[in-house]
């Protein structure tokens, strides 16, 4: 450590922005997910009670990845199953052998969703139906719980507003399985 690099720090705040980094990212990705959230919520709104709230989550140390940022949003409308199901909308930071994703180098940037707590033999069935489809979607076994996650790997916002539209018109076709 040079002085020359602490005089600059202090002169233009360095420190003071380093700090503030990770919370202005992380209010930015609460708005993109928000609003991707409520786009799949307007496409089966039955699955849904327009009472609940989503919750955001973020985490940059969990056990089972490198970081995440995600909401969960109750599935307790008039069609939704029974049960404790939630719409999980996410931004994940894994490592890339954990999604069978060697041809990234870094960390994959898994921008997508999954329905928590859903019937494992309607996640199949619509895994299967995804890769057996015109889907340009990933998808993968979950690092949080039993579920298949539904995702693209992002490097930008125009890369996540594509993956978003793609996975909107996804739910879409495929939400109606998730019904009671």
């Amino acid at each position: 450590m040079t002085d020359d690099f602490l005089t600059e720090g202090l002169r233009n705040n360095r420190y003071l922005k380093a700090l503030r980094l990770p919370d202005q990212f992380d209010d930015q990705i609460e708005a993109r997910l928000k609003q991707f959230d409520r786009r799949m919520v307007d496409t089966h709104p039955g699955l849904f009670d327009p009472d609940d709230s989503p919750s955001f989550g973020t985490n940059d140390s969990p056990s089972s990845g490198l970081a995440w940022q995600r909401i969960n949003h109750p599935m307790n409308g008039p069609d939704a199953p029974t049960g404790n199901q939630k719409l999980n909308v996410h931004l994940y930071w894994m490592e890339p052998n954990r999604y069978g994703r060697p041809d990234i180098d870094g960390a994959v940037r898994a921008f997508g969703y999954k329905i928590k707590n859903a019937d494992e033999n309607i996640d199949q069935k619509v895994r299967s139906d995804t890769h057996n489809g015109e889907w340009s979607i990933e998808t993968s076994e979950n690092p949080y719980d039993n579920n298949i996650t539904f995702y693209r790997h992002v490097s930008s916002v125009p890369e996540i507003k594509e993956t978003e539209e793609t996975l909107v018109e996804h739910f879409e076709k495929f939400g109606e399985q998730y019904k009671g």
